[in-house]
């Protein structure tokens, strides 16, 4: 297997590659600042549909309960009139 001969860089290229890394770092992160709060925004937006939809999910729930309770009570009173009639 052959080696790979890696360039050995002197300090001042070093401390180059670093500042200039570091620069891009900041330059991302300045371009990415507005995209991070537009997503801020959404998730306050979406927490206060959430919240403004949770009565609305309460009731759906509570109906639901009522009227599977119902449809069991009428079940049973069928089959106890089944029972019954014969």
């Amino acid at each position: 297997m052959t080696a790979i001969a890696v360039p050995q860089l002197d300090p001042e290229q070093a401390a180059r590659i670093r500042a200039a890394w570091e620069q891009l770092g900041r330059q991302v992160a300045e371009q990415l600042k507005p995209l991070g709060e537009a997503f801020r925004q959404l998730g306050i937006a979406v927490a206060r549909a959430l919240a403004a939809l949770a009565p609305l999910v309460r009731l759906a729930d509570q109906r639901r309960a009522r009227l599977r309770a119902m449809h069991t009570e009428y079940r049973r009173r069928m089959r106890h009139r089944r029972r019954r009639a014969r």
